[in-house]
């Protein structure tokens, strides 16, 4: 937890915010805001120490129901232990994820620590981005296993890291398999017609950008 709180410090020392999720070894320091939160609760919620937001989305044969919310913290009340610097709010996330095909329903809360102000839509969204990022390291160490390679020579780490990027982006797009990504790479790999139709696929929409970008700026790149 130390070493969080380090960095929280540093994060504000730059004039930047934060939002850290609570884990295992933050237990005690989850616990205080817990019994804060019900406190605030207790005694009356309002617009001036609490925020929601709410949101729902839908694909990869699933529904998923987002509700973040934030309340301020008054620090005083806590340990001293946790007054960490700039601390000024804790965030839940609650998620409902129902599985079209199964009805199978999955819930899940996490908790946040954050140096923001009250504004539940901005704090989800910055959670979200988070989610997406660590989700595509995930494929990419799983599919590619990128976590392994011993790639360190100049400039190498960074090109494979682009190509890889680049192909699974192409997995992603193409429509014409019902297969995971681990799959379509087994495939591509086995099928020199497959492997050429993802190219073709991405050279067309590569082309695509290159005019929107003529027609509209009267430039390209690359």
């Amino acid at each position: 937890m130390g070493c969080q709180e380090k960095i929280a410090q540093q994060i504000i020392h730059q004039k930047a915010d934060f939002i850290l999720a609570l884990k295992g070894n933050h237990s005690g320091m989850q616990a205080e805001l817990e019994a804060w939160w019900h406190k605030v609760e207790r005694e009356g919620i309002s617009k001036e120490n609490d925020d929601e937001h709410t949101d729902i989305s839908s694909g990869h044969g699933r529904i998923e129901t987002r509700k973040c919310q934030q309340m301020l913290i008054n620090l005083s009340w806590l340990a001293k232990d946790y007054r960490w610097k700039g601390l000024k709010s804790i965030i839940t996330i609650s998620s409902e994820t129902l599985e079209k095909t199964t009805g199978k329903m999955i819930q899940e809360e996490r908790w946040y620590i954050s140096s923001l102000e009250l504004n539940a839509d901005q704090a989800l969204n910055a959670v979200r981005s988070h989610w997406q990022v660590e989700s595509m390291h995930w494929i990419l160490d799983m599919t590619f296993r990128e976590d392994e390679s011993r790639i360190r020579k100049g400039r190498g780490a960074l090109v494979f890291n682009v190509m890889r990027k680049i192909a699974l982006d192409l997995f992603k797009q193409d429509k014409s398999k019902s297969a995971s990504i681990a799959r379509k790479k087994k495939m591509a790999t086995l099928d020199d017609e497959f492997r050429s139709s993802l190219w073709n696929k991405g050279l067309k929409c590569a082309s695509r950008v290159r005019l929107y970008e003529r027609q509209k700026f009267g430039f390209r790149t690359g």
